[in-house]
């Protein structure tokens, strides 16, 4: 049988995402399209019990990884890949908080600052968390070869660790109250940002040359997704105040990066975004109930008009459509099919057209 990451060119994926981070065309529009394989079999092997173990049960995680990427069709620039996960809360449970899991999807952590005078985060890498996910990323380096590509773990540094320590509200009032505090804390949270990184980079490393995320482009470099969720509760203006300069630092370490812009609310955001030099490219996701893509190609126009990459979901009802009305260069679309029959097919449309 052929492994999952056979069944790709590799080597011309990554070729075409040269491409792309250099706003650049290789060919027809870059797009990822993944379906189920026509001859997917079902799941062989137990779910655990608990809503915790399903997301702590390494040998559970293991397996479901193989047998996600067996059975599922990459087509165009989809390439099977794996995250390690604990949820978004994950860097600041590594400075010491307590994750907790509600069910599949959704794990947070508990508040643990009472107040951010005198408070400065370490890493804590003899805590729990810390040392399940590198016992995880380990675990899954075993079973990767030939089977998938291994993601950089969801990485929610900065603003958004500060506010799951402090608890939004919280941080929220910080910004008026104790706005130096905040000053003097998120440098710190950007050195432990790049440190994190550097460990996940160099264990994932050992099995593989390129690096991914959960935004599935591929870099030869350092590369991985940046993000500010809770900006979408404060001004534009306090966002560039007090977290702009951690993303600014983050990209500029990075070799490549996309900056997760998350629903109307931080679109007031997106000015300062693009003027950074250091970024890459914006990865525009309208929101829950607002996920027609084709409502906010004003928003892609001016991602992609500034110079910068862009990378939407978009349902594969108006993958064409919204193809026919943006610029390729720096355009990277991933989608969705029902069946491979139906992933093949518009894949053969795509390739007809460009």
């Amino acid at each position: 049988m052929q492994h999952p990451l056979e069944r790709v060119d590799l080597p011309k994926i990554q070729e075409r995402f040269d491409a792309y981070w250099n706003r650049e065309m290789a060919g027809r529009p870059l797009i990822s399209i993944t379906c189920p394989r026509k001859d997917a079999r079902p799941r062989d092997f137990p779910i655990p019990d608990s809503v915790e173990s399903r997301w702590t049960d390494i040998e559970y995680q293991c397996k479901r990884a193989v047998w996600q990427a067996q059975n599922t069709a990459f087509l165009g620039e989809a390439v099977p890949t794996f995250m390690p996960n604990v949820g978004p809360d994950s860097f600041a449970a590594y400075l010491g908080g307590n994750l907790r899991f509600l069910d599949e999807k959704t794990s947070w952590v508990e508040p643990f600052v009472s107040d951010l005078a005198g408070y400065t985060p370490t890493l804590n890498r003899a805590g729990k968390w810390w040392r399940y996910m590198m016992e995880l990323i380990d675990a899954l380096c075993e079973v990767a070869e030939g089977n998938f590509l291994i993601e950089i773990p969801d990485l929610h540094g900065g603003g958004d660790a500060l506010a799951a320590a402090r608890h939004p509200d919280n941080l929220a009032r910080d910004l008026y109250d104790g706005p130096d505090d905040v000053r003097r804390i998120m440098p710190i949270l950007t050195d432990i940002y790049k440190d994190i990184f550097d460990e996940y980079a160099a264990r994932i490393g050992r099995v593989q040359e390129a690096t991914t995320t959960w935004i599935r482009a591929l870099s030869r470099g350092r590369y991985t997704a940046l993000q500010n969720d809770f900006s979408g509760l404060v001004s534009p203006a306090m966002f560039a105040d007090f977290f702009l300069p951690d993303i600014r630092a983050v990209a500029s370490y990075l070799d490549n990066s996309l900056y997760h812009l998350d629903g109307p609310s931080a679109l007031g955001n997106l000015p300062y975004l693009l003027e950074l030099d250091e970024l890459d490219g914006v990865q525009w996701v309208p929101g829950a109930g607002r996920d027609r893509m084709m409502q906010w190609l004003g928003v892609c126009r001016r991602v992609l008009e500034a110079g910068k990459c862009l990378q939407i979901h978009v349902a594969a009802d108006e993958v064409e459509y919204v193809l026919s009305e943006l610029h390729h260069e720096g355009l990277f679309i991933a989608t969705s099919a029902a069946s491979e029959a139906e992933g093949r097919a518009l894949l053969e449309r795509i390739e007809g057209s460009g």
